[in-house]
């Protein structure tokens, strides 16, 4: 998996991309073939109504693109909270995926199993 670290108006620090490896390295153990690449971008943003950080990862995924932003004061918790997101968004996509390659032999033994 391919991963590009950003950030914008914020100098990156040592500790996030320790966590950005960590939150990686539990994709890969879950996600490995699926997910292509990872884009994560910390912002952070100077309007006082909004004051706090942007993260947003942008996960290729085969034929798709999955994208997850959130806000927050600090870094690690928003970093956190966007991961386990971006998580339940490719188990969803996964099993989306598991679905429509069932052929219909399967789903007759499925019922007549139930």
């Amino acid at each position: 998996m391919e991963l590009k670290i950003e950030a914008k108006n914020v100098e990156l620090r040592k500790g996030w991309e320790t966590r950005i490896s960590e939150e990686k390295d539990k994709l890969i153990r879950h996600y490995a073939s699926f997910v292509l690449h990872l884009r994560v971008t910390i912002e952070a943003t100077m309007s006082h109504k909004t004051g706090g950080y942007v993260i947003k990862l942008v996960a290729g995924v085969p034929d798709d693109t999955v994208v997850v932003e959130r806000r927050g004061e600090s870094v690690r918790p928003a970093l956190t909270a966007a991961f386990d997101v971006l998580g339940l968004q490719l188990k969803e996509k996964m099993r989306k995926k598991r679905k429509s390659l069932k052929t219909p032999i399967d789903e007759a033994l499925e019922v007549a199993a139930a």
